[in-house]
């Protein structure tokens, strides 16, 4: 895990710290924050108890710093675009491939990251406070950033701020909020790659109509204000 995030043969300390977050997520995942143990996080890291304190101070501190790895440039392709180059099809699919992961079936850490979500929705561990708002926070302006490129806007108005969080609600519906209902209704959009890698191609064509239709909207205001 610590070579695909970091891109790099970690350092020993990196290591520990990386085997620290991954066991930390197995746990947590598996157990919740509450029924979680520092020390069976470190039993499964196979280091040292101490080191937990070392990297990241308390339980708390690495659960929040669990919940920050998505967001991690290397995890998150999105956050690194160059919106001065890239393409409106090529952002969104960035965009999606990270909210939906096409893969997310055959990576264990993706699973285990659901299973965290949904343990935090369902029973609020009340440490988390605003890290993952915070994490997500550079996501939100490279979206507001592309948004208002498109759109030819010097900064982003409330209808800007709005159809970003639409265009971000398109892909979490299927994460969080209505994922019951989708397994239920129509299991068969988010079973294996080919459906999940459609659904990332349909994401992306749905964006693109709502921002066309953004557009328009503001084409046509602007000609009857005039």
């Amino acid at each position: 895990m610590a070579q695909r995030l970091l891109g790099h043969a970690p350092s020993s300390q990196e290591e520990t710290r990386w085997r620290l977050l991954q066991a930390a997520t197995e746990v947590f995942a598996e157990q919740g924050f509450k029924a979680a143990t520092t020390r069976e996080i470190a039993r499964r890291a196979e280091v040292n108890l101490a080191s937990i304190h070392y990297h990241f101070g308390d339980k708390a501190a690495l659960y929040r710093e669990v919940f920050r790895l998505p967001f991690l440039n290397e995890c998150n392709t999105f956050a690194t675009l160059d919106l001065q180059q890239v393409s409106l099809p090529e952002a969104l699919r960035a965009l999606y491939v990270w909210l939906f992961p096409p893969g997310a079936e055959d990576d264990p850490m993706l699973q285990q990251f659901m299973r965290l979500h949904a343990r935090e929705d369902g029973d609020p561990s009340g440490v988390l406070g605003d890290a993952v708002v915070q994490a997500f926070r550079p996501n939100h302006e490279m979206l507001i950033g592309l948004l208002c490129r498109e759109l030819q806007l010097g900064e982003a108005d409330d209808d800007v701020q709005r159809l970003s969080f639409s265009l971000v609600g398109l892909a979490t519906v299927y994460l969080h909020g209505a994922r019951n209902a989708v397994e239920a209704y129509a299991p068969q959009l988010l079973k294996g790659m080919p459906a999940r890698e459609t659904m990332v191609e349909r994401l992306v064509g749905h964006a693109q109509a709502l921002i066309a239709g953004e557009k328009e909207r503001r084409t046509k205001l602007h000609k009857e204000r005039t």
